[in-house]
């Protein structure tokens, strides 16, 4: 029997763009919200990671509005099978990040626990970064690129947060 590897379909390769996309994207904002909220010293850090819980579902929410009115707006007022998967692969991504960000934060209480939900959401943009990176060059190359995403994310998230967002 021959084990014969399926090769994705255009259709698959778009839905894990979608997640991924999503998941960077929740990443990136959630680096910025935890750098932008005022300590509180709270051993619990239920405060916390309800904000990071909830801004990330928020985020989910007001994308998934976005996507669903911009589709209906190009497929002339219908939501497509196509959309909805892009939809469902958009939450398939960006949950688990919601959840690894606010984790910590309820396990391990505020301050420790943003370091450490900082360092996961560093970690995971890049690895990311890495890998995408990898497939085209050599390791070097994809050091030095990750290097600049990280420094292009840091700078996004400063710049945010000069302008008090």
């Amino acid at each position: 029997m021959d084990d014969e590897v399926e090769t994705p379909t255009r259709h698959d390769t778009e839905l894990v763009r979608e997640a991924m996309t999503m998941a960077l994207y929740l990443s990136l904002s959630l680096l910025a919200v935890i750098v932008a909220m005022p300590v509180s010293n709270e051993e619990n850090g239920v405060r916390a990671g309800v904000t990071l819980l909830v801004t990330a579902l928020g985020l989910l929410l007001a994308h998934h509005l976005a996507f669903r009115m911009s589709s209906r707006l190009v497929n002339q007022g219908v939501l497509t099978d196509e959309s909805v998967s892009a939809l469902q692969a958009q939450a398939l991504g960006g949950v688990p990040v919601a959840v690894a960000a606010a984790f910590p934060v309820f396990v391990l209480g505020e301050l420790p626990g943003e370091y450490v939900a900082e360092l996961l959401l560093v970690a995971f943009v890049a690895l990311v970064g890495y890998r995408s990176a990898r497939q085209a060059t050599t390791p070097l190359r994809s050091l030095l690129y990750v290097l600049a995403v990280v420094l292009f994310a840091l700078v996004v998230i400063l710049v945010k947060l000069a302008v008090g967002h």
